[in-house]
């Protein structure tokens, strides 16, 4: 009888240890279904912005947004105030705003409307959207605007007073803004908003003119200066909302209000959607957020993008803003890169692996090359893309090995460098010479990296990422101008090369030998 209750005794012990280990187990699964295995021991909240960002916004305009989502009609209801100063050394009698979105209204006139992307934008057909404007004020009076470009992306208003030289001055506009249904930078498909270049800028005035470039739907076709923003959203319950800040939403009744603030920023862009899981964790400074409707997808994400921050810290210099976003969006291409966030297509997103490593790491070089270092995106477009390819190449160099990143090189610049181009246009053609999104990659990303991977040859890996953090240094928050790289270039040379640059910028090849 003894023996058997020892026996019995055993048993019922192993059945408790097991339970215990069961319980243990699920637990753990729990947690990491919940949080992201990666980031349970990483998650951090927003760290405080840097003395580098709070000291370069001190002075600069800034732009508050008020604004409400009604889902039923797909519209924000939004109330804007620009505060603007004059530094051009000119008295306007006119202020010129752009606002992209309105470009959407129209199948004419719509960047997602080409014989290219009509397919993938609209697979429902056309979904009209757009912005509308209700009222302008400037200085509390009524005045009255004009749209100066058929696509209506050109806003002006004509001051009653001249606007002087360092004076400031304060413009409200309260509009609506129909979101169409399209996968693209603007638009809402598949359960995801996606509210890119919605929110009016103040153009940028070059050489005595006000820049009214139009809205194509090749490359980045937007240029703004940096500013101050405070964009407060609301929204009915059950959205996650990610953006160019990250918040928490606060509960009203069925709905949440969110309050975002980014200084010194180019713009500010907003993804949002019922089914995106999102998942956070520090790199560094810097807290970095991914989203997907998957959440082991977002986990992912989120891996990628922390290497890319760190790989490019390492070479280029700081990542000044205090969070980086990578989020799912129903984009119907690769990304869309804004400050301090990047929208990966929805067929990367689910791709996953290598091809959405390798998206992520290339949007997350727009945030040196673009967000933080400006360049002109239409007419030099090279500026920013053949930089980001670059980097790429570094990332691979990084997280691969040497011999990876010569066949990355090979098989993504110098083959590049061999498919026939037979019109005439270059790495620095402006984005509007281009007709179709592939034409452009090819030649302005990667031929136009041909020129970096020439100056590495030139300087050595370590003194081209010494130049490169010289300039992203010198013109962080400004717009460059290929003048500017190329004094920056010629300067760590001790000599000039602007025609080494001519001839990899300007000079057309059909195919190489």
């Amino acid at each position: 009888m003894k023996e058997k209750l020892t026996r019995e005794e055993r048993r019922h012990a192993l059945l408790i240890a097991i339970l215990i280990v069961a319980g243990m187990l699920a637990l753990a699964g729990l947690i990491w279904w919940a949080s992201g295995w990666e980031v349970w021991e990483d998650k951090g909240s927003m760290p405080e912005e840097s003395a580098t960002l709070l000291d370069a916004a001190q002075g600069m305009d800034s732009i508050s947004v008020r604004a409400k989502l009604n889902e039923d009609q797909q519209m924000l209801s939004a109330s804007q105030v620009m505060t603007l100063t004059n530094r051009t050394g000119e008295e306007l009698d006119r202020i010129v705003l752009r606002s992209y979105s309105g470009a959407f209204l129209t199948e004419d006139t719509s960047p997602a409307a080409t014989d290219e992307l009509y397919d993938a934008c609209y697979p429902d057909g056309f979904s009209a959207g757009g912005l509308i404007m209700e009222k302008t004020y400037v200085q509390g009076e009524s005045l009255t605007y004009i749209w100066s470009d058929d696509a209506k992306t050109v806003l002006t208003l004509m001051l009653d007073t001249a606007w002087k030289p360092g004076e400031t001055i304060t413009v409200e506009l309260q509009y609506h803004v129909n979101v169409p249904a399209c996968a693209g930078r603007f638009g809402v498909y598949d359960g995801i908003w996606s509210l890119g270049n919605v929110f009016p800028t103040l153009a940028v005035r070059e050489d005595g003119e006000w820049r009214t470039d139009s809205y194509c739907s090749i490359g980045d076709p937007f240029l703004s200066e940096c500013t101050n923003w405070d964009v407060t959203l609301t929204l009915p319950e059950g959205y996650t909302l990610v953006g160019t800040d990250y918040a928490e939403g606060i509960a009203a009744g069925q709905q949440k209000e969110y309050t975002l603030t980014a200084h010194a920023v180019r713009d500010f862009a907003l993804v949002f959607g019922k089914g995106l899981q999102c998942v956070t964790g520090m790199e560094g400074d810097t807290l970095v957020i991914a989203c997907a409707k998957d959440r082991s997808r977002a986990r992912e994400m989120l891996k990628y993008a922390k290497q890319a921050l760190r790989c490019y810290e390492k070479r280029y210099g700081d990542y000044v803003y205090p969070s980086f976003t990578v989020t799912e969006s129903a984009y119907a291409l690769n990304t869309a890169e804004y400050p301090r966030m990047a929208m990966i297509g929805q067929s990367k997103a689910e791709a996953g692996g290598q091809s959405l490593e390798f998206a992520v790491a290339y949007a997350a070089a727009h945030q040196w090359w673009y967000a933080m270092v400006g360049s002109d995106s239409i007419n030099q477009a090279w500026q920013d893309e053949s930089l980001c390819e670059y980097a790429l190449m570094d990332y691979i160099g990084d997280y691969y090995s040497a011999d990876d990143r010569d066949s990355a090189i090979y098989q993504q610049i110098e083959t590049a460098l061999r498919i026939t181009i037979s019109r005439d246009i270059t790495p620095g053609s402006p984005i509007t010479y281009f007709n179709d999104v592939t034409e452009y990659t090819q030649v302005v990303c990667r031929r136009g990296a041909a020129l970096w991977i020439a100056l590495e040859n030139y300087f050595g890996c370590d003194e081209l990422d010494d130049l490169l953090r010289d300039y992203a240094e010198t013109y962080r928050f400004a717009i460059a101008s290929r003048d500017d790289l190329t004094e920056v270039i010629s300067n760590h040379a001790g000599v000039d090369l602007s025609e080494l640059m001519a001839d990899y910028l300007d000079t057309h090849i059909d195919t190489l030998p």
